[in-house]
């Protein structure tokens, strides 16, 4: 009996693995009389490391959601595969001579999932909402919005309280999609919203299904302003494991798979069945140290941890030297605005001691000058891995790092809402304009996890943002990042860049779309024979 039940679950087990593991491959649908109609169901499946916080795009910047919910909701503007601003739900805009004024002028043949038409009001009642919630993602760089105007269903007019270049950018970018006015404004907070867990977008795909641990699957939506998508379905595949996911895209069970592991280059290179694009982001790997701590406040001890850690090592034995070693304090990838003079320093370790001595510190008994250091570092990307080549320098400069490891999403509750952390890696974008400096190192704003803050910094990133001289931009900007520098309250260990692979037969990928469409939009992917 018991081994009649262990074959029975085997052959279930393959038989779903058959119906749902098959990425690339299509279906033909039945008709109504049990036979074949002829129309062929083109299925993608992408791989994702884990489940969403939320469906609602706005609360909270969750990575894992993020592709998600770009093919379900729109935004004003959107950011392309380069990380440039094109038109989303807005067709244009213009900034008034005074750069107080931002009006946007939207489509007008735009629709949620339920039929109901998008309109200004929605545009408003969102980022009205997002502005008076401080718990959301977006609210402090709302605060520079003075007021929102809708004089008509298809214009949207921002007043802002000071001219700021990066404006536009910033929303195309996290926490800043269009919401239903109609679904959300019930008196519920949106994490309270049956809409936050089956979201209802203006977006190419529709939500279907959400299954814990498993698959998040969306369907088309053909009513869809820019036009039906080509693929009827997505499956966004749930593999936390590197290892796994790469074994699934070669297996042909799943279509994409962004970031691939540097072990797997060279042997996915060589697959006459996947296609590899180099893909760079400015968004380097980083400590950032928590300035509210009373042992990390000490400069000579960010000093010595940054001096103490080798990132040529980092890059070879992790990345096999795609991810370059990075110094400069905002990416080097951006030339005409990065810093390569006032750098965060190089490694070496008897530098790293002497300072610490001359701070007054002394060893102990075992040769340490500092212990109990913490670092926590979410379980993707090779985080662990590096923070542990990071803790096996710093002990040799005396310094103990204890390396924290934590599920995505755990890491996130314990760094970026709870702040309980000593030291924390992360990567993160810092585009798609330099004012991402201010964002995430600024005082009191939101990415800003360590709580750094220097009013000279401050200024400098005020005065960048609120000129269009790109020049002058770029001097007040090097003049914050060697503040930074010599600050440093975080530390730059390598840029980001990895190959993005996908099935040969996968045509109009993100990637693909640079002045076309989203960064990970998938509207206009298709397959082909």
């Amino acid at each position: 009996m018991k081994r009649k039940l262990i074959l029975a679950i085997a052959m279930l087990t393959l038989i779903a693995f058959i119906s749902v593991g098959c990425g690339g491959k299509t279906n033909e649908t039945s008709g109504g009389d049990g036979g074949g109609n002829g129309k062929v169901e083109k299925t993608l499946i992408v791989r994702t490391f884990g489940d969403p916080m939320s469906f609602n795009p706005d609360v909270t910047a969750d990575d894992y959601a993020y592709t998600i919910v770009q093919n379900i909701f729109n935004r004003l503007v959107k950011l392309d595969a380069s990380k440039q601003v094109i038109p989303d739900l807005a067709t244009d805009w213009e900034v008034s001579d005074d750069g107080l004024t931002i009006t946007f002028h939207l489509r007008d043949d735009a629709r949620w999932h339920d039929g109901e038409k998008v309109t200004s009001e929605d545009v408003k009642y969102t980022f009205d909402t997002i502005k008076d919630t401080p718990s959301y993602f977006l609210s402090s760089r709302l605060q520079i919005v003075d007021s929102i105007e809708a004089p008509d269903d298809y214009t949207v007019v921002f007043k802002l309280t000071q001219p700021d270049v990066s404006f536009i950018a910033d929303i195309g970018w996290y926490a800043c999609f269009i919401l239903p006015e109609h679904i959300f404004n019930n008196g519920q907070a949106w994490e309270d919203n049956p809409a936050s867990k089956e979201p209802i977008g203006s977006g190419p795909f529709k939500f279907v299904e959400h299954k814990q641990g498993e698959y998040i699957t969306l369907e088309a939506n053909p009513d869809y302003h820019e036009g039906a998508p080509k693929l009827d379905k997505i499956i966004f595949s749930i593999i936390p494991d590197d290892a796994t996911a790469v074994q699934a895209l070669i297996n042909g069970e799943i279509d994409v798979l962004d970031s691939v592991p540097a072990a797997n280059v060279d042997e996915l290179l060589a697959n006459d069945n996947i296609r590899m694009v180099l893909n760079e982001y400015p968004s380097p790997m980083r400590i950032i140290f928590n300035m509210d701590d009373e042992v990390i406040k000490d400069v000579n001890l960010r000093r010595a941890i940054a001096t103490a850690i080798n990132r040529e090592e980092i890059s070879e034995k992790v990345f096999k030297g795609i991810q370059k070693p990075e110094y400069n304090m905002y990416p080097s990838l951006i030339e005409w605005v990065t810093n390569s003079e006032d750098t965060a320093p190089k490694f070496n370790i008897e530098e790293a001691r002497r300072i610490l001595e001359e701070a007054g510190y002394t060893q102990d008994s075992e040769g340490y000058y500092v212990r109990g250091i913490t670092i926590d570092v979410f379980e993707d990307g090779n985080y662990p891995d590096a923070a542990k080549l990071m803790a096996a320098t710093l002990a040799e400069a005396g310094i103990e790092l204890i390396v924290q490891v934590h599920e995505f999403n755990a890491w996130s509750e314990k760094v970026a809402n709870q702040r309980d952390f000593m030291l924390e890696l992360q990567g993160g974008f810092m585009g798609p304009d330099p004012a991402a400096l201010y964002k995430r190192l600024g005082t009191g704003q939101g990415s800003n996890y360590g709580n750094y803050s220097n009013a000279k910094f401050d200024e400098l990133c005020l005065k960048a943002v609120a000129t269009g001289d790109q020049e002058e931009r770029a001097k007040l900007y090097k003049e914050a990042q060697a503040i930074l520098a010599e600050e440093l309250p975080y530390i730059p260990i390598v840029a980001y860049c990895a190959y993005d692979a996908n099935n040969v037969k996968v045509i109009n990928l993100p990637i693909d779309g640079t002045g076309k469409w989203g960064w990970s939009e998938y509207t206009f992917t298709d397959f082909v024979e």
